[in-house]
């Protein structure tokens, strides 16, 4: 199908925009500013004045502020009567920020730490979360003890009630959340399950039930906050820091308003770059805040600069979403005026691009599979990413530095749109669902091309690659061949015989590809029906996610090819020019984010300060009529474009950080 068809097709299917959306709808850029009170501040507030904080938000011109209120130590910001009050307060600069927002027109959210509360703990010891060896865990609390209904909800009811608050951003959810060994929990265990034996590590028999039961009772703790808050003010917009992101992939539970999470303080754009891709194919509102802020080898906190920032929010906003800065102010209450400065600099880029950007949609290229069986059956409990996540990333790296656009889905949502890709991915993640294998034959039979990898997928695609597992024969370090070289990738590897597949590539136990060949391939083709199924029976993609070696992405990029799937957008040019197929309002956006960084990254260097101009390269767009109009939005840039039989060729002289081919 071509692309202009895949758009009419996803049009057609749209549903009208709810009237009554909440402010996370609309809201493209903002701000976030948290102090994690604690028990030894002495001047929280007292340079917090309402000419201060106005003019320096008037620099910026948020969409959104989100302010302190309480962090992980669970000391507050503002004079309550129900937590615990820092010491420290001075003024009650909550409310001077609830006046400057209220007078600006826009929503105030706070920063409030959930599941993370040491203060509580400190007061309340049987509210902690017993660890495996029975001990109590000083920080985190037992989602069945009396924090949340005793402490946490009347909190938040008390800051609606005090600051008539628009939103809460809860920190300190998933990623805190860790197995409880409560008597509490245990007994709760026993009573939902049946189970009488409670296991305490992963050998042990009803591992996955325990940790599954463990996961349900964090969405129950967000649902019972959410349904309180949404009770005593219906117009409140609740989010759960990463929930229902990478690492928590299983279908949406919890009636929360928006998704959201904070990258990593250095090198945010890796963590965008699965994130937003994850994010975007959720059916909710999101955004991703990007720390303005980092700590280069113990050395302190420091500012980024403003290419870094625009590099890092330019992933985001390839993918639809909106972006928020993360700030701290002074322990007084001050913001430091040149760091709005530079975050109006920043808003100032983003602006320029809403309008080709924001809530747009995917044009489905390449389905990349972020499983949540295999996920949790592997992954740091409870929501952590351990290296559960490493196939998924290593592949979606490798399909973007081959010019490719990369959608990555959970099995729920690939069942539902499997169809509309031409290529899907599964990277190494064995144990699917019975319903994703079934899903997976129906979809190449149809004639979708669908590309599977790991030692386990010799067995559990047999049929479909048209293979034979060798049984008790794997392979451990070996070679893979790419033009007259080949790259390394450790094992296992499984040998295989050809049970109707044809070799795209033999393995090697050495490095000449035309000498050093073991009796197996490290690369099938199978024909099925009308579509067409590659195998790589051996750990290609967590490889790729750990060396990158350039090799291994051309070994990657010709499997890739030789499914010739149709109606695929494909860049050539440098590989660090990541390109996603959008579109909105009728037209093609073809986003594309200049990854490079001048001078070089390292250990005890990681801050870009500048962003150096790709040079020219070329992008292809099928399209089954001639385009009215092609432009580049909103630098622009060298463009030549012409159309042939179907397809648009793009020949465009260069991207700065972000830039977008707009196809009318």
């Amino acid at each position: 199908m071509g692309l202009m068809l895949v758009l009419t097709a996803m049009a057609a299917q749209e549903v009208a925009m709810d009237t009554d959306a909440k402010w996370p709808e609309g809201a493209f850029f903002g701000l976030h500013y948290d102090l994690h009170p604690s028990a030894t501040d002495t001047e929280l507030g007292r340079e917090t004045t309402y000419e201060h904080i106005r003019a320096e938000l008037e620099k910026v011109k948020p969409d959104f502020v989100q302010y302190d209120c309480k962090g992980h130590a669970g000391w507050c910001g503002y004079p309550s009567d129900v937590g615990s009050p820092s010491p420290g307060i001075v003024n009650d600069a909550l409310r001077i920020w609830r006046d400057v927002t209220r007078d600006m027109g826009i929503p105030l959210s706070i920063h409030y730490s959930g599941v993370w509360d040491t203060r509580a703990i400190e007061l309340h010891p049987e509210w902690a979360r017993i660890k495996e060896d029975g001990s109590p865990d000083g920080n985190n609390t037992d989602p069945l003890a009396g924090y949340l209904d005793e402490l946490m909800i009347p909190q938040l009811i008390e800051v609606v009630e005090k600051y008539d608050i628009d939103g809460v951003w809860i920190d300190g959810e998933n990623w805190a959340s860790r197995p409880c060994y409560s008597e509490r929990c245990i007994a709760e265990f026993k009573a939902r399950t049946g189970i009488e034996a409670v296991p305490h590590k992963p050998e042990d028999a009803h591992w996955p039930e325990w940790l599954a039961f463990q996961r349900d009772l964090f969405t129950e703790h967000v649902a019972a906050y959410t349904e309180a808050l949404h009770a005593k003010k219906p117009s409140i917009a609740v989010c759960s820091n990463w929930m229902y992101s990478v690492r928590q992939p299983e279908p949406v539970a919890a009636a929360v308003d928006y998704l959201s999470g904070d990258f990593t303080p250095s090198f945010g754009p890796e963590r965008a770059c699965v994130e937003s891709r994850f994010l975007a194919s959720r059916g909710l509102p999101w955004n991703l805040m990007a720390w303005t802020f980092l700590n280069t080898g113990g050395r302190g906190w420091t500012m980024k600069t403003v290419p870094h920032l625009c590099q890092e929010v330019a992933v985001t906003l390839a993918q639809g979403g909106a972006v928020f800065l993360y700030n701290q102010p002074q322990r007084s209450g001050r913001l430091t005026s040149w760091h709005q400065d530079m975050f109006a600099d920043v808003a100032a880029f983003c602006r320029k691009r809403q309008a080709y950007c924001f809530q747009s949609e995917t044009v489905p290229q390449v389905a990349l599979l972020h499983s949540q069986s295999f996920f949790y059956r592997h992954n740091d409990p409870l929501f952590n990413l351990g290296s559960a996540h490493e196939p998924m990333e290593g592949a979606l790296h490798a399909f973007l530095e081959n010019g490719y656009s990369v959608d990555v889905l959970n099995e729920q949502a690939l069942l539902e749109r499997m169809a509309q890709y031409p290529l899907v991915v599964v990277p190494e993640q064995e144990g699917l669902p019975a319903e994703v294998m079934d899903g997976l034959r129906a979809y190449v039979e149809a004639g979708g091309r669908l590309l599977v990898a790991g030692a386990g997928a010799a067995a559990e695609f047999a049929a479909l690659a048209g293979i034979k597992a060798v049984e008790g024969v794997q392979h451990d370090q070996s070679y893979v061949p790419a033009g007259n070289g080949c790259a390394t990738v450790p094992g296992p590897w499984q040998a295989v015989e050809l049970a109707g597949a044809a070799e795209l590539a033999p393995l090697l136990y050495q490095q000449e590809p035309a000498l050093n060949r073991r009796d197996t391939p490290a690369a099938v083709l199978n024909q099925v029906g009308e579509g067409r199924v590659a195998a790589i029976p051996g750990p290609v993609f967590r490889s790729y996610e750990a060396s990158h070696y350039p090799r291994l992405r051309r070994f990657i990029g010709d499997v890739a090819a030789a499914l010739d799937a149709p109606g695929l957008v494909r860049l050539e040019g440098p590989w660090w020019i990541e390109m996603a197929a959008r579109q909105k309002d009728g037209k093609t956006l073809i986003q594309f984010v200049n990854r490079a960084a001048a001078g070089h990254l390292a250990p005890n260097r990681h801050t870009v300060e500048h962003v150096p101009d790709t040079g020219p390269f070329v992008v292809t767009v099928p399209c089954d009529t001639k385009p009215v109009r092609c432009h580049l939005a909103p630098d622009e840039a060298g463009l030549e474009w012409t159309w042939k039989d179907g397809l648009l060729t793009a020949k465009i002289g260069g991207l700065a950080i972000h830039n977008v081919l707009v196809i009318e």
